[in-house]
């Protein structure tokens, strides 16, 4: 029991550390945001007075307001169309069986093994040759091509834990396949079809190498390109920088917090019943 309890509060240490390790960041930067310029630097990890002069800042920042909009137009758009798109494929990954199924699935696995400096350049060039660089357009399909294969592979992992009598009932009463994909299988993957689709926007939402690669006008910038110009040299201020970096993790966290429970359970759902 003792070596029991020993090792209880080691594992609780631990935890308590790694937890530390990653907040620790998260809340230097909030702290600094609300810190006028002069604390920022200062021993004191606390604010000497409270201000929202860096968010006031960073909102009267020309051009951050459109990178907001664009953001939320490209992070929505790969978040639905993503969640549109892998529920069908991994209905029929899981379902069914035809010629290639094996290697679809490799192919899958074999896309999140790549990381995407290795992509960048072949996506660079067919965006410029269908003539979409600097288009929103350009920015939700290649981030749409990055989220889709682990929206699948986490999709295809929860439907394959669904019992196929429920399909084989609705099958009997007369419904078509796609009928039972619709009416059966879509409401039991709504904790799945969460998860994927808030994972899709987040990943969207602070995708910075794609975006900067695809895109150099001023009204077609997304958030972490704005974030970007924010390191003005000849009118540079920590405090509008850190208020910028608290906008640009709002939306993860808040998404994190409201679907908490579907996250959680879509996503081990899809982990480890797959």
């Amino acid at each position: 029991m003792r070596g029991r309890g020993g090792t209880a509060i080691l594992l609780d240490v631990l935890t308590g550390a790694l937890l530390f390790l990653l907040l620790f960041p998260v809340i230097w930067i909030f702290l600094g945001s609300i810190k006028p310029d002069p604390d920022i630097m200062a021993a004191n990890p606390w604010p000497s007075r409270v201000t929202f002069e860096n968010y006031i800042a960073v909102f009267h920042k020309e051009g951050f307001l459109i990178a907001l909009r664009n953001s939320l137009i490209v992070g929505l758009s790969a978040a639905i169309i993503t969640t549109a798109l892998a529920a069908p494929a991994a209905y029929s990954l899981s379902r069914f069986t035809y010629r290639g199924k094996a290697a679809v699935n490799l192919l899958i696995l074999g896309t999140q093994t790549l990381p995407v400096v290795a992509v960048l350049v072949p996506i660079v060039v067919i965006v410029r040759n269908l003539g979409l660089t600097n288009t929103l357009t350009a920015l939700i399909f290649t981030h749409l091509a990055l989220g889709l294969p682990i929206a699948v592979w986490v999709l295809k992992g929860y439907i394959d834990a669904i019992p196929r009598d429920l399909e084989d009932a609705a099958l009997v009463d007369g419904c078509g396949r796609f009928e039972v994909m619709l009416r059966v299988m879509l409401p039991l993957l709504k904790p799945a079809l969460v998860a994927v689709g808030t994972f899709a926007f987040v990943l969207s939402w602070g995708e910075y190498l794609l975006a900067l690669s695809l895109v150099s006008k001023s009204d077609v910038r997304t958030l972490p390109l704005a974030l970007q110009s924010l390191f003005d040299p000849y009118q540079f201020s920590w405090g509008t920088v850190m208020a910028g970096g608290v906008v640009i993790a709002l939306p993860a966290v808040v998404l994190f917090l409201v679907f908490r429970k579907q996250l959680v359970g879509g996503l081990l759902a899809g982990a480890v019943k797959g």
